[in-house]
């Protein structure tokens, strides 16, 4: 009942958008008025992470842009699920937008019944910013280089663990992707988030894990982790001296992580485009660029057409990882 509604919507949406290019009966001057009230902005999970902290970066700059206040929401949940679902279900005249990250389009694969469709019931507005990943090591393990931690792995079978920040996250399917690449049979150990995995590897609990560039730079700086390679298709700005995977020799592992800003799917075009032009000039600002440079975060922007090629090749592919690890969360 839910989809064949969501999917009249859609089509209802598509023929006025076909009609008068406007979508959902706006007027020329409406379009142009947008946003008509306070825009909420759901970032669905707890605050302080990355996500939150560029939805706050953005947020302020977009709110006097347009003369509107842009409210924050935090809904954590469900590996994200929780706060998707609620702007997929929302009404779409474009006041109600999401801001997520990769997970959006794995989470889905990881249960039998999903609640929304990631590609489907969302319309794309930008691809925010990218982000590596970090392989990094306690430096009590004796690997210099991820050549060594695969031989080091090797010679003692079935005795080492790696952490990650949650079940079915990217880092989670990343060190999978890992594991099969390079034919190793570390354990994954599932953590509530980066900070108690950082806290364990840092205690030397877990020997290896993969963390944020934020995480690792701080105590790489110490001397107290190692990082031996970086996802992604090149290095890390951050981190210069750190392989990527497929420098050090594994393959799979250079698709990048983002950040991404997408409203229901019925919402207007105009309305779409001009969230996405706004929101892309707000990226360019020299002091949003440099508060997420610090956290690893690459600003990048983007038209809703190249972002929804981002997500229907993503989800395509991290789906292909989830069914082939039959990774599941119920």
């Amino acid at each position: 009942m839910q989809h064949t509604r969501r999917k009249a919507l859609q089509q209802i949406g598509a023929g006025a958008l076909a009609a008068g290019g406007l979508g959902l009966g706006l007027s020329p001057a409406r379009a142009a008025a947008f946003p008509a009230k306070p825009v909420r902005l759901v970032v669905p999970y707890p605050a302080g992470g990355a996500t939150d902290v560029l939805a706050r970066a953005i947020a302020e700059p977009l709110g006097k842009m347009w003369q509107r206040p842009i409210l924050v929401e935090n809904r954590p949940g469900a590996s994200g699920m929780i706060g998707a679902d609620a702007v997929a279900k929302a009404d779409a005249d474009g006041h109600t937008a999401l801001l997520t990250i990769t997970t959006l389009v794995q989470a889905p694969s990881l249960y039998a019944k999903a609640p929304f469709d990631p590609v489907r019931d969302f319309a794309p507005v930008s691809n925010l910013g990218t982000t590596s990943l970090v392989f990094a090591v306690h430096n009590s393990v004796p690997a210099t280089t991820l050549a060594e931690f695969i031989a080091l792995v090797r010679s003692r079978p079935r005795q080492f663990n790696y952490g990650s920040y949650g079940t079915g996250s990217s880092g989670h399917l990343y060190c999978e992707v890992f594991n099969e690449a390079a034919g190793l049979d570390m354990t994954h150990v599932s953590y509530k988030g980066e900070a108690p995995e950082l806290n364990d590897l840092l205690g030397g609990q877990i020997p290896a894990a993969i963390i944020s560039v934020m995480g690792a730079r701080p105590h790489m700086a110490t001397g107290r982790l190692r990082a031996l390679a970086v996802t992604g298709p090149a290095r890390a700005p951050q981190l210069p001296d750190v392989p990527t995977f497929r420098e050090s020799g594994i393959a799979g592992m250079d698709s990048m992580g983002w950040f991404g800003l997408l409203l229901p799917a019925a919402a207007p075009r105009p309305v779409v485009e001009k969230f996405s032009a706004d929101v892309n000039r707000v990226l360019a600002m020299p002091a949003v660029r440099a508060r997420m440079n610090d956290m690893g975060v690459v600003l990048a922007g983007s038209t809703p057409d190249a972002f929804a090629e981002t997500m229907r090749s993503d989800y395509a592919r991290w789906g292909k990882v989830i069914r082939t690890r039959n990774i599941r969360l119920d």
